[in-house]
């Protein structure tokens, strides 16, 4: 048996509601190119007695540090995982995205989610492992100057790695989680289940044809794929029932008034949420 690949980096939101642990804003943070983890643990205590050890306190989890090796972390990915500000600035006639590091950032914890390639018995097999409750650190900043041939450069980041506040009959404060599978997708499809992984729905608003409609266009849409929205609640779970949602217009024309926030979610062939976006109405008014 032997390791041979790794594939998806995930984080999802942590969230404690006073006996049980879940995730938000499920997100994949670029291609996985290598991680690992270090764990302390307190030490044995063992006691002794007729010249052996008859007893032993065995050392437990204490706390451990996740180094992950990523392609990058682009503007999207940096806000989410490290909680980086976005303000709009005008540079000559464009308007600039800036992302600001100051006091304003506060890091939070996350679910971390990746999947591991194993060969056994000329079997590939998928392990998929989730860190409870990490929290990540701003990474460190290098880069090379293009020489006569590219030297790939990626992005390192650590976090630290501590126990859930999770205490059920399963789960006695995890720090760590995994399952293994037969493919990769079902191993995926774990990490997206436990870690809320939501695709993201982009979209843009303008004036509708007449009084009182807005039309919007779905600019990342993958064809074929199906599309729903609702004024009165967001798409939050991977997978979940958006069976009472109104099916997306082929003209993109709903009724809104402007300022209305509009929930978009992409669903699969049963009308389950595999992706989420929202958009704020501009509405025509005479």
């Amino acid at each position: 048996m032997a390791i041979k690949g790794l594939a998806v980096p995930v984080f999802g939101n942590y969230h404690y509601n006073g006996l049980s642990v879940v995730y938000t804003d499920g997100f994949a943070a670029g291609a996985a190119i290598e991680y690992g983890i270090e764990v302390e643990t307190s030490d044995n205590n063992p006691l002794h007695g007729d010249n052996r050890i008859i007893e032993n306190d065995y050392g437990t989890f204490n706390t451990g540090t996740l180094t992950l090796n990523t392609s990058d972390l682009d503007q999207e990915t940096s806000i989410r995982l490290l909680g980086l500000k976005e303000v709009k600035i005008d540079v000559g006639e464009k308007e600039v995205t800036e992302l600001v590091t100051d006091d304003d950032m506060k890091q939070t914890p996350k679910g971390f989610g990746i999947i591991e390639t194993h060969q056994i018995n000329d079997v590939n097999r998928y392990r998929a492992v989730i860190l409870c409750k990490t929290t990540m650190a701003i990474p460190a900043e290098a880069a090379t100057t293009k020489g006569e041939s590219i030297e790939w450069q990626t992005k390192e980041i650590e976090g630290t790695i501590t126990r859930s506040d999770e205490n059920t009959e399963n789960y006695k404060h995890p720090w760590k989680r995994e399952a293994w599978f037969d493919t990769e997708k079902e191993a995926m499809e774990y990490l997206k289940t436990i870690l809320n992984v939501l695709e993201r729905v982009e979209a843009v608003s303008s004036e509708g044809t007449s009084v009182g409609k807005t039309r919007l266009i779905i600019t990342n849409r993958t064809e074929g794929a199906t599309y729903k929205y609702n004024t009165k609640e967001q798409a939050s779970k991977y997978k979940q029932d958006l069976s009472k949602w109104t099916e997306f217009p082929e003209d993109g024309e709903i009724e809104a008034e402007t300022g209305t926030v509009i929930y978009l979610a992409k669903t699969d062939l049963t009308g389950k949420a595999i992706g989420a976006g929202e958009v704020t109405a501009v509405t025509k008014e005479v």
